[in-house]
């Protein structure tokens, strides 16, 4: 969507489908629309591999690459392997500034550009070029 907001009301308080509760955090997977808890071990596999669910579904959708819209800070998070950073938002208010964690309350608006530019460094694998603040995630976020 164009605003901002019809996400956020959308998502907000709306019940994870895989552990019936609603999340914290909630994300979006951008390749997908699917809804994942982000840092909530609720949704952990029992298969003794620990995932928690964003990264387990970065592998089933996304090949272990995968970026997610973290719905209560309006930022995108990509999970890559074993790592993931904060690479930025698409959503930039009227001025064309990121409000990271919804602080200034400033209604925000899709940025084709930057959306065009996330598309373009999913397409073509270039998240590990661009984006130099990579953390381990060590199954959790």
């Amino acid at each position: 969507p164009k605003n901002y907001d019809a996400i956020f009301q959308f998502y907000y308080k709306r019940v994870c489908p895989n552990c019936q509760k609603v999340p914290k955090d909630p994300s979006i997977c951008l390749l997908c629309g699917t809804m994942v808890c982000l840092k909530e071990a609720c949704c952990k596999s029992t298969d003794n591999i620990g995932d928690n669910e964003a990264v387990r579904h970065s592998v089933e959708c996304g090949a272990g690459t995968a970026p997610f819209l973290a719905v209560n800070s309006a930022t995108i998070v990509v999970i890559r392997g074993k790592r993931a950073c904060i690479w930025g938002s698409i959503y930039l208010d009227s001025f064309g500034e990121e409000d990271r964690e919804l602080k200034r309350g400033k209604p925000l608006f899709l940025s084709l550009e930057r959306y065009h530019f996330l598309e373009s460094q999913w397409l073509t694998h270039r998240f590990d070029h661009t984006n130099r603040k990579w953390i381990l995630h060590h199954n959790s976020l």
